[in-house]
């Protein structure tokens, strides 16, 4: 009944894994020892957490593990400043979330009470890619995304906790092969080795996670990207025919340029993206990485905010206008 309220709810793939210590936990415990989350201290803060789904649902026994796809076309404004394709549309934090609940209201009407569940998406410290690859919606591959053989890597995570005593399914064998396509296409060379990422080399999290001034080599690596990074994604010969696909539904309005992102007020910018993922890097978060890619780029166009935003009272917006302004051609 779970599979069926889930396909029914939207959600292009379910699986169940038995709710204890993930698959490969020990790998995560020794990347956080290594240091390799870069600022993302509440990884570490989390860890015990993470370690035992049932310390988010006392006796829990099961994880429902649910993919949600999402369009593989690129998400680039009119200048080719890119932006992460996931964040395109609503916050999937809660249109997922939503869903799922919906899952559990309607399995409730046919199963009855008695049972507990608990809905997870992203933020909640559940190991979800290790779950769901237990239960058999994909396989985690060189990049470290999760990848499925019709979906790619295109889909987000969304999962049940539940008290239910559920049969768990098999996983899938992991078919990336001597490929390293990602590996090599990585513009800052974030893998130390296959599934081994350093997120402190990161332009997604650079773009999407660090608070505050960028350092100067990674304000240069940052490029195009203003929000994340689909590189190792795009790259990958299991998303290619995804990427073929038709958009259902249509893809959004193109996102804001480089020089509209640093123009944008606080009325501006939650228009546009106060309802998205986008919100994750904040106004001045967002307007810091278009300044540092106006200068890795070295977009004369957007010189004149460039100079204006160089005075803000926000370290990070004013330190990263000034570096660009430094790199830009000297005006005629």
């Amino acid at each position: 009944m779970l599979r069926e309220e889930a396909i029914r709810a939207g959600f292009a793939r379910v699986g169940i894994a038995a709710a204890e210590e993930p698959p490969r936990h020990e790998r995560f415990a020794a990347w956080i020892a290594a240091g390799r989350h870069a600022g993302m201290r509440y990884l570490e803060e989390t860890r015990a957490v993470r370690a035992d789904p049932r310390e988010l649902l006392p006796g829990a026994r099961s994880v429902v593990c649910l993919a949600a796809s999402y369009p593989a076309a690129p998400w680039v404004a009119a200048d080719g400043t890119r932006f992460a394709r996931y964040a395109r549309g609503a916050d999937y934090h809660g249109s997922l979330r939503k869903r799922a609940l919906a899952v559990v209201t309607a399995s409730r009407a046919r199963l009855g009470d008695g049972w507990s569940a608990r809905v997870c998406v992203d933020s909640t410290p559940l190991s979800e890619r290790a779950f769901a690859a237990a239960a058999g919606l994909g396989w985690i591959g060189k990049n470290g995304c999760l990848i499925d053989e019709e979906l790619g890597s295109w889909f987000l995570l969304a999962e049940i906790l539940t008290d239910l005593d559920l049969p768990p399914d098999a996983p899938v064998a992991e078919s990336c092969g001597s490929c390293t396509r990602c590996l090599d296409a990585c513009p800052t060379e974030a893998f130390l080795e296959p599934g081994l990422l350093d997120a402190g080399r990161c332009i997604a999290y650079w773009t999407i996670e660090h608070r505050g001034p960028i350092p100067d080599a990674w304000k240069a690596a940052v490029g195009k990207h203003v929000f994340g990074c689909d590189v190792c994604q795009e790259v990958c010969p299991w998303n290619a025919p995804v990427r073929a696909l038709p958009s259902l539904p249509p893809i959004p309005a193109a996102p804001p340029t480089r020089a509209e992102i640093l123009s944008m007020g606080k009325g501006a910018w939650r228009r546009r993206f106060g309802t998205t993922a986008v919100n994750r890097a904040a106004r001045r978060g967002l307007q810091r990485n278009a300044a540092a890619s106006a200068g890795a780029t070295r977009d004369a166009a957007c010189r004149p905010v460039l100079e204006r935003v160089s005075r803000v009272e926000e370290a990070g917006l004013s330190e990263a206008a000034g570096w660009a302004l430094r790199r830009l051609p000297p005006p005629l």
